[in-house]
């Protein structure tokens, strides 16, 4: 059951959390403050915040407004699993290195083995550096027209090791062989607020400030919709995890951005 009293910043939904701004913001973004932007008509951009009068201290005021509002970030996970169940009874868990060098043996038993483990020792500084974390956007529409390789062919981790690995000596791109194994999934997650870091707090709070900005100013800005992207390097209890789908058609940017078509569209949890 979802918990009560929750507010949830979905960055797809521009329109609601502009209008909610108000609501936790409105002591420092002013009606005089928008008359000067109207009246100025500045860039405002998100990464750097001159356009707006004392800045630091209306960032300030805005992060601690917006994140004392909101009680979870609307999130979402690309993957490839076996079994889409252990979301639903684990919830996230961070990036286990150990675990992914154990499937990538597995999955690569034909190749020479000497060359298999060379190839993760090659990564264990990286292993290290990653462990735990855990990598969500804002939008299931970018992970699907800009991040489709971890729906096509599963953990980075694991796809970096294939790459490392090379070719078979048929020729074989070791890497689309990641292609048999699991569901391309796309997880729908509450993240809560105290689980992303707070200097993800202040990147999302300068996109925000920048869209406003924009609208206030009426010169909005020539750039891409890009979502925020969440690094959690906590677990995210299985009741966060709200929803999950198996998406047909996805841009396929290890093949020239070709469409992918997946086959795959039921799992063990789907209805």
């Amino acid at each position: 059951m979802p918990v009560t009293n929750t507010k949830i910043f979905d960055w797809r939904k521009r329109r609601s959390w502009l209008a909610s701004i108000r609501h936790y913001a409105g002591h420092v973004l002013t009606a005089e403050l928008r008359g000067y932007l109207l009246q100025e008509r500045p860039e405002c951009w998100s990464d750097n915040l001159s356009w707006l009068p004392d800045s630091r201290y209306i960032l300030s005021e805005f992060v601690s407004g917006l994140t004392g509002y909101y009680t979870h970030f609307k999130g979402f996970h690309g993957c490839r699993p076996l079994r889409l169940s252990s979301y639903y009874e684990e919830g996230l868990l961070g990036q286990n290195s150990d675990l992914l060098c154990d499937m990538f043996r597995k999955i690569f038993s034909d190749a020479p083995k000497a060359h298999v483990e060379s190839v993760i020792k090659q990564f264990s500084d990286r292993s290290d550096g990653e462990r735990g974390a855990m990598w969500l956007v804002g939008s299931d529409q970018f992970l699907i027209k800009e991040c489709g390789h971890y729906l096509i062919q599963g953990s980075e981790y694991v796809m970096a090791l294939a790459a490392h690995l090379g070719h078979s000596p048929s020729g074989e791109d070791y890497r689309f062989r990641l292609r048999n194994y699991g569901i391309p999934t796309i997880l729908e997650v509450d993240v809560p607020v105290c689980l992303v870091p707070a200097t993800q707090h202040v990147e999302v709070a300068k996109m925000i400030l920048s869209e406003w900005g924009q609208l206030a100013a009426r010169r909005p800005m020539p750039f891409g919709d890009d979502p925020p992207c969440y690094v959690v390097r906590q677990n995210i209890p299985p009741e966060c995890v709200r929803d999950h789908y198996h998406p047909e058609r996805i841009i396929d940017p290890h093949q020239g951005r070709r469409p992918y078509t997946n086959h795959l569209l039921t799992c063990d949890m789907c209805g």
